[in-house]
């Protein structure tokens, strides 16, 4: 485990098993005593010294000492649609998405929530939000839903992608110079003009990619399904394999100054230097599947995954499903 990142860390698992659990009482912005075996938590974000997380059935919940103790300040009362996704899209501002496409802005880092848009007769899942600027922003998810907003997430414009609708998974960018986005069966999407318009990659992969980040220096990583991780150099031009000792589903991501670290099924991790190259693997055991991570101020990774709360400077251990 010290292998992991070259920083000291310290992981916490969030309960990733139940698919629904019962409504219970809330009061916005209340400390609230959680179930971790009945909660399920889907993504992360973090600003500065708080922790946002958001879940089954419109839950999001936040934590500014680290995770010690957290308050809600969205229920399922409110909205209970799953949501999928959080992202920090500058400033205070966060975007976060959901199940019958919903899409919801805070302006005050999570304490208080607006649906700015919202199909229920649609049904299907955004997946992630992305922005250069906090003010053009783009959000995708299943079947290849493509949506922009040009005045910070109050309105949305439905785009057409020349695809096949496949799922569009994640999205990155170097600021407003170049975008990329991943999704089902190997899709791989670059935009030069500020995601006005896209051109596919060439395949370089038949399967799933899950994510995507950017490194710096015209380095980027995807990854996805059976372990399957590839680098470009070239801003995305051309894609090379890079060889892990196992085939498991890879899913989420954590960056800082030192690089990248993915996580996904069977507590498997990968840890990636900011040029690209390989630096360690290996399993995290005892955890399940991890789906989603940040860094934390001190270097500390905070993960969301499938089994009990783990933080090792805490000196204690809830688990759940044994």
């Amino acid at each position: 485990m010290s292998k992991l990142i070259s920083y000291s860390f310290c992981l916490v698992v969030i309960a990733l098993v139940a698919y629904a659990f019962s409504p219970r009482q809330q009061t916005d912005g209340q400390q609230v005593k959680l179930d971790l075996a009945r909660l399920q938590i889907n993504d992360l974000v973090r600003l500065d010294d708080r922790v946002i997380a958001v879940g089954e059935r419109g839950t999001i919940i936040v934590s500014d000492d680290l995770g010690e103790s957290w308050r809600e300040t969205h229920g399922d009362d409110q909205l209970p649609v799953t949501l999928t996704g959080i992202s920090s899209l500058g400033g205070d501002m966060l975007l976060a998405v959901g199940h019958d496409a919903v899409l919801m802005r805070s302006d005050d880092a999570g304490d208080t929530w607006e649906v700015t848009m919202q199909d229920q007769e649609l049904g299907e899942p955004l997946l992630g939000a992305w922005s250069a600027d906090g003010e053009r922003i783009f959000a995708y998810g299943s079947f290849g839903k493509f949506f922009s907003s040009g005045d910070r997430g109050q309105s949305w414009q439905e785009r057409e992608l020349d695809i096949h609708g496949e799922h569009l998974n994640d999205m990155a960018g170097d600021g407003p110079r170049l975008q990329i986005m991943v999704g089902e069966m190997g899709l791989v999407l670059r935009s030069q003009d500020q995601g006005a318009n896209w051109e596919r990659i060439e395949p370089f992969y038949r399967g799933s990619l899950f994510g995507v980040a950017y490194l710096g220096e015209a380095v980027w990583v995807t990854y996805g399904m059976r372990g399957h991780v590839f680098v470009s150099r070239d801003d995305g031009e051309n894609w090379s394999q890079v060889e892990l000792p196992h085939r498991l589903p890879l899913y989420g991501h954590a960056q800082d100054a030192s690089g990248l670290v993915i996580v996904g099924t069977g507590g498997a991790y990968v840890q990636i230097s900011r040029t690209g190259e390989l630096k360690d693997t290996g399993y995290l055991s005892g955890l399940g599947t991890l789906t989603s991570a940040v860094v934390l101020p001190g270097g500390e990774l905070f993960v969301a995954g499938q089994r009990g709360l783990l933080q090792q400077d805490r000196g204690y251990l809830a688990v759940i499903g044994q």
